[in-house]
This record gives structure tokens, sequence and C-alpha cells, in this order.
């Protein structure tokens, strides 16, 4: 393999990283606005089909992402197995930023839970109410 593919590689694996995040942003973002908006009609059945899908997608986008940044870290590893100019950026950045964004996946996905989850409370308290 050339040095010019595993460069490719490597901006290829990098690239999907950066997808499965903005698809994961897109996602939530849209859960939250769903949410808000619909919120007075949140019943317990689309209650649990929203925080159940949401979750479910979140967690295989989460596999994607360690899988992309596995792919990522090989074919870093690979240039430097084949004698060629290591990958500029250091390790711990790269870990920075990979490590950010699995707590940012975390966190976010717990936070869009917790409003799914808050909404619902809500609509039920003032059904009792």
């Amino acid at each position: 393999m050339s040095e010019e593919l595993i460069h490719g590689g490597l901006y290829a694996a990098l690239s999907l990283t950066d997808s499965i995040l903005q698809i994961w942003l897109t996602l939530t973002f849209a859960v939250i606005v769903a949410t808000y908006v619909a919120g007075k009609r949140f019943e317990r059945p689309v209650y649990l089909l929203v925080s159940g899908l949401y979750l479910f997608a979140s967690v295989v986008l989460l596999i994607r992402f360690g899988s992309a940044a596995f792919q990522a870290f090989y074919y870093k590893d690979l240039l430097i197995k084949r004698g060629f100019a290591p990958w500029p950026v250091p390790n711990f950045v790269s870990v920075l930023i990979g490590g950010g964004s699995v707590v940012l996946l975390f966190a976010g996905t717990i936070g869009t839970l917790w409003f799914v989850r808050s909404t619902w409370k809500k609509l039920e308290a003032s059904k009792i109410a």
C-alpha cells in the first residue's frame, strides 16, 4: 500500500467520524425540537417510541464512531510501520478529539433523553392536576 493510499484511507476514516457526529447532532436536535413542539401531545407510547428509537440510533452511531476512529488509528500506525512520515498530529490531540466526541455523544444522548422524559413527566403531571 502506497503512502498516498494510506493517507487516503486515513482521511476517509476521519471524514467518516465527522459525518457520524453530524448525523448524531442532526438527530439530537430533531428529537429536541420535535419534543418541544409536540410536547402537549406526548403520550406514553410516543414517549417510549421516541426515547427507544433515539437511544438505539445513538448507540449505533457511537459504535460506528468507534469503528471509524479505530480505522483512523490503524492507518496512522500503518504509516509508521511502512516507514513513511508519521501523521503530523500528535497522539494526545487525536485522543482529546476522539475522547471529547465520545463524551459529547454520551452526555448529549443522556441530556436529550432527560429532556424527552421531563417533557413527558410535565404532561403527565398536568393531566393529574
